[in-house]
């Protein structure tokens, strides 16, 4: 028996040393990436996100500000307000790529933790290699994005949470509070983690010691809120506007925030500026489930095609600094976009995304392989990604939207190499 230990810690030293390197070659590739583009103006949301934050330490003040309660919505407040603190700290939004990298080493880490922790070591070595392969996530730390940082409180939340020691559920409440001001999707990783501690029989005073700080983490920051714009504000209000994008004559499921200025669609709201972002959001909700209560096929049909635009491709990272950020829009509603321009940008964001689409396919092949493996604490993992995907398909959808399910991906992918492996060598066995 020690024997055939040593046989597999010794197939396993080639694996880690080929991850080593991988992570090396990453880190540097990244490092590169932060050069080419530090100090480059910024579009699409981040290019808002810095615009608003600049605004916000110009008055000395914190997001959202009262003027800020007659915008279209209130926008990732918490990353906002981290973008607000770094220009205090340092007078400068050049070092948040320097964040992202140090944050993206962790997510990193966790990754490997997981996988070890629900897998086993070689799938945890793989699940590193698959991940440092993905075109977005070396590019990803270039741009002032909320993806690093709601995936890195989510991921490490539920890590602390995969423990029953009171200390490190405490802390995971906090930061799963602080996830949901960056981005309202930490409900997945929240569901996820009740449901694991259910399966391990957790004592009722850690989910007290979970629940109680979330609850009263998101109560102070709503509170502050309140005291400056007089709105009980904790998270993003953007919820309104992506299911309208979604529900109108000229939706194709994706985002389109040109039909919130389109005086022709059901989402255009004449003198929008006279209304607060609350009055808007629920202007928008109700003539959304208005139309999908008038079309509910069409709307069926645009959440099934979701899951194609919500998973097609993996290049996204690189839009805010390189443009094509509303491409797609641009081309299917507005016309804007030549149909052989359109096919020639997809077949570049195609060839980007070579590895991911590996990982897709290692992903099934694992789920088909392993498939009586999840209906063991395996099968937890998948659902963060199950439940993220139904709810985000809810609403509009754009590829940048997997990234908080991707991990998940690749952790599968991993553990269908690893059964790859065990079929070529009875050593793995």
């Amino acid at each position: 028996m020690l024997e055939t230990k040593k046989q597999e810690m010794d197939q396993e030293r080639v694996p880690f040393r080929i991850m080593l390197s991988v992570l090396v070659l990453w880190i540097l590739a990244q490092i590169v990436v932060v050069i080419y583009f530090w100090g480059e103006p910024q579009g699409s949301d981040q290019g808002a996100y810095i615009d608003i934050a600049r605004r916000c330490f110009a008055h000395n003040e914190w997001y959202p500000m009262q003027q800020d309660i007659y915008s279209s919505y209130i926008w990732a407040p918490g990353f906002i307000n981290f973008l607000i603190l770094q220009l205090k700290a340092w007078g400068t939004l050049n070092l948040n790529m320097i964040l992202n990298l140090l944050m993206n080493l962790l997510i990193v880490g966790e990754i490997f933790y997981l996988g070890e922790r629900f897998f086993n070591r070689s799938t945890a070595i793989w699940a590193v290699i698959l991940w440092c392969l993905l075109y977005s996530n070396l590019m990803i730390v270039a741009p002032a994005g909320t993806e690093i940082p709601f995936l890195w409180l989510s991921l490490t939340a539920f890590c602390f949470c995969l423990s029953p020691r009171i200390y490190l559920l405490i802390v995971a409440g906090v930061l799963f509070a602080l996830a949901n001001w960056i981005r309202p999707l930490v409900i997945i990783f929240v569901l996820t983690t009740l449901a694991f501690m259910v399966i391990k029989k957790f004592k009722p005073v850690n989910f007290l010691a979970l629940l109680l700080p979330l609850f009263l983490t998101v109560f102070v920051i709503g509170k502050a809120t309140e005291q400056k714009t007089g709105y009980f504000v904790f998270q993003s209000s953007t919820s309104g506007a992506n299911l309208i994008m979604t529900a109108n004559d000229k939706a194709y499921g994706g985002v389109a925030v040109s039909v919130l200025t389109d005086s022709t669609s059901i989402a255009y709201i004449p003198d929008a500026g006279s209304f607060t972002f609350a009055q808007k959001d629920s202007i928008w909700k109700a003539r959304a489930v208005a139309w999908i209560k008038e079309h509910p096929v069409k709307f069926a049909k645009l959440y099934l095609l979701k899951f194609g635009g919500l998973y097609v491709e993996d290049s996204w990272a690189d839009r805010p600094l390189l443009g094509g950020g509303s491409f797609v829009s641009s081309y299917v509603v507005d016309g804007k976009v030549t149909q052989a321009a359109f096919v020639g940008q997809m077949t570049i964001r195609v060839l980007k995304s070579i590895g991911y689409y590996l990982v897709l396919l290692l992903f099934f092949y694992a789920l088909i392989v392993h498939r009586k493996s999840l209906l063991s604490e395996k099968g937890i993992l998948l659902m963060i990604l199950i439940t993220g995907t139904l709810l985000t398909n809810i609403f509009s959808v754009s590829p940048r939207y997997h990234y908080p399910f991707v991990f998940v991906l690749v952790l599968f992918a991993a553990y269908g190499i690893d059964g790859i492996l065990k079929e070529r060598s009875p050593v793995w066995k």
